[in-house]
């Protein structure tokens, strides 16, 4: 199933990874629309299924960001909400990820 099946109709998408992100032990294409963080990967070989993680914004309580690595450096996030998220990947992915969603979750706590 395409992942615009997922989206609802009046979704905006803001950003769209173009590599893999490590949430736990799996890996996804992180999507972050106007209301909502969305990790997407389609799982299997023969039979193919979608494996999806969704977290409406307006529940985000807090963020952070961080840097490790010397020779191989990667970047984490760690997104407060009802449970805690941490999205581990190379920092040309991570770090436009936190700053899409920082403002997009300030943009949402003005109003």
């Amino acid at each position: 199933m395409p992942l615009q099946d997922f989206l609802l109709p009046s979704e905006n998408v803001k950003f769209y990874s173009t590599s893999l992100v490590r949430y736990g032990i799996k890996k996804y294409r992180v999507l972050i629309t106007d209301k909502r963080l969305i990790l997407y990967a389609q799982r299997g070989y023969i039979i193919k299924s979608d494996d999806i993680v969704s977290e409406g914004l307006d529940r985000i309580q807090g963020l952070e960001y961080s840097e490790r690595g010397f020779i191989f450096r990667m970047a984490k996030i760690s997104i407060q909400c009802l449970t805690k998220l941490e999205l581990y990947g190379p920092i040309s992915e991570i770090n436009p990820l936190f700053h899409t969603m920082q403002s997009l979750i300030n943009i949402g706590q003005q109003l």
